[in-house]
């Protein structure tokens, strides 16, 4: 599904769908795992999971220090969370639907978790 057809906002608070896509991470990296070992997918596909891995597991992150309030540090935060967002649209983009079906195993299907991701995105971009 592309982003252009989400409808936005949601009707779902921010705060719900936080939570629903954290109950979503479990599934989310048994589909990148099973991805992975999939010989149907496609090999950008494999470089965008083990880019986003890369980008999660370094511990470089942009620092401000000198702006040492609060409303500054969330900055060290958000982007983490708009990188990551668009890591995983972009996988989602360019993987064949019918293996992301396949491969996902949560009780909210796909469409309606990545379109709880997009909402996200979307209001932390508009926060910015």
């Amino acid at each position: 599904m592309d982003e252009k057809k989400l409808s936005y906002p949601l009707d779902v608070s921010t705060k719900e769908a936080l939570k629903e896509i954290a109950r979503g991470i479990p599934c989310l990296l048994k589909l990148f795992y099973r991805l992975l070992r999939d010989e149907r997918t496609p090999r950008e596909v494999k470089w965008w999971i083990g880019g986003s891995a890369l980008y999660l597991i370094l511990p470089i992150n942009l620092k401000f220090k000198k702006l040492k309030r609060f409303p500054l540090q969330v900055l060290n935060y958000i982007d983490d969370v708009v990188v990551v967002t668009t890591m995983i649209q972009r996988i989602f983009k360019n993987t064949p639907d019918e293996l992301l079906e396949e491969h996902w195993d949560h009780d909210i299907s796909l469409s309606d978790w990545r379109n709880l991701l997009f909402k996200i995105k979307t209001d932390i971009q508009n926060i910015i």
